[in-house]
């Protein structure tokens, strides 16, 4: 019995030409969003940094970059990423009470 699955079979070729829609499809970048915190007044700046770190994985100088950031400029972008994982981010972050929202990024 054979381990491919049935679309996948030997000698059936894909011509991605004749479907321009199709092809245009494949080869554009799904959406990107960023995630940007926001200033929280009422955190302590190291339980922000701690959050960042937490939440993204970003090292000690990363987070707190993104902590200053969000202190004095009332809002960091801490990352780009797909709907999905940018929504997750949201989740965690306010989970922690933090405020942080979601960005389409402009396609050029």
């Amino acid at each position: 019995m054979s381990t491919r699955p049935p679309h996948r079979r030997p000698g059936r070729r894909w011509d991605f030409r004749a479907s321009p829609s199709h092809h245009s499809r494949l080869t554009r970048p799904p959406g990107r969003f960023r995630v940007v915190l926001h200033r929280a007044a009422d955190k302590g700046l190291m339980f922000v940094a701690r959050a960042v770190m937490e939440v993204t994985r970003f090292g000690p100088a990363e987070a707190e970059f993104r902590m200053w950031e969000a202190h004095h400029r009332g809002r960091s972008l801490v990352l780009v990423t797909h709907l999905e994982r940018a929504e997750l981010f949201v989740e965690q972050f306010a989970a922690r009470g933090l405020a942080t929202t979601i960005e389409p990024v402009a396609d050029l």
